[in-house]
């Protein structure tokens, strides 16, 4: 019997509170945000007065020793990778009831959701400039034989560095698997993710995924940055999975460049992953192509890659 078990965030009880000191070197300023796994909060460093983020296990699942693997997993992969588009991990320690907390490099901005959502859409082009930031995270944990999993809107942080506006971040690999170890903390047809962002073998096949679940999701993200929503939406989660396995993707409600549709409709969010354009690298290609051309609005005339 197939389990879903989602990454949407949940109420729950704050555990750290403002003036706390954790660890002896971060002072608690307030609570950010909350998520499935975790709570995130504003801190600084005592002595060098840096600003970060403390995330912090849910203390419900601290007593789980795969969902204390999997976290402490994040904060290896954020460390590790050390690319400009994923948040830095910077530190990791554990509070005096032994719950695993990870610091990251604090970012202001806003998330990619809140931005689709004041706007309702994006520009084509400032989409497609996001999506190839993204690619380009994705391309090196896939390099390092990771795949993320859970890409979204959610886990898109949108900061400024410089003079580069849109400057954009992808968070939380805590669900991310190591494909050439074979890593495997999940229990078997168990999906882990969120509905609305999976690709048809994360529903069918949860237990043999690689990376092209992580185009399909850069599809999907594409496509509410696009339109404002994703290409599938139901009133449960198996709703939206019947959907992604059975039904096509609605075309798009916008005038798009033809080359884009060919990119979104026939390279990322393709049912059969082995018709699917097979990796970061051919994505980032299509999009190097596109993008200048919608700078000064001549159509892409791109070669076919089915």
């Amino acid at each position: 019997m197939l389990q879903v078990v989602t990454t949407m965030p949940r109420s729950r009880v704050q555990e750290f509170l403002p003036g706390e000191l954790v660890d002896g070197r971060y002072r608690v300023v307030r609570r950010l945000a909350d998520g499935g796994m975790g709570t995130v909060f504003l801190a600084t460093h005592v002595l060098i007065q840096r600003r970060v983020a403390i995330k912090v296990l849910h203390a419900e699942l601290a007593t789980d020793p795969a969902m204390v693997e999997r976290f402490l997993q994040e904060a290896a992969v954020a460390a590790t990778l050390g690319h400009p588009h994923i948040v830095e991990s910077i530190d990791m320690g554990f509070t005096r009831d032994r719950v695993p907390f990870i610091v990251f490099e604090y970012l202001e901005g806003c998330l990619l959701t809140e931005e689709i959502r004041r706007l309702g859409r994006l520009p084509v082009r400032r989409a497609l400039v996001i999506a190839r930031q993204i690619a380009s995270a994705l391309d090196a944990a896939h390099s390092a034989h990771i795949a993320h999993l859970d890409l979204k809107a959610d886990n898109v942080f949108l900061t400024d560095r410089g003079e580069s506006l849109d400057h954009a971040k992808l968070l939380d690999f805590g669900i991310s698997r190591l494909l050439e170890a074979g890593w495997e903390i999940t229990q078997p047809n168990v999906l882990m993710g969120t509905p609305e962002y999976m690709a048809p073998e994360q529903v069918t096949s949860p237990d043999d995924i690689d990376v092209r679940a992580d185009i399909h999701a850069l599809g999907v993200l594409l496509y509410a940055m696009l339109t404002g929503h994703c290409p599938f939406t139901a009133g449960d989660p198996l709703g939206i999975l019947e959907k992604i396995v059975d039904e096509p993707p609605p075309p798009l409600d916008r005038p798009v460049p033809a080359a884009l549709e060919q990119l979104l409709f026939g390279g990322l969010l393709v049912k059969d992953r082995s018709k699917r354009l097979q990796s970061m690298r051919e994505v980032i290609g299509i999009l190097d192509s596109l993008i200048p051309t919608l700078a000064t609005g001549v159509p892409a005339a791109l070669e076919r890659f089915d």
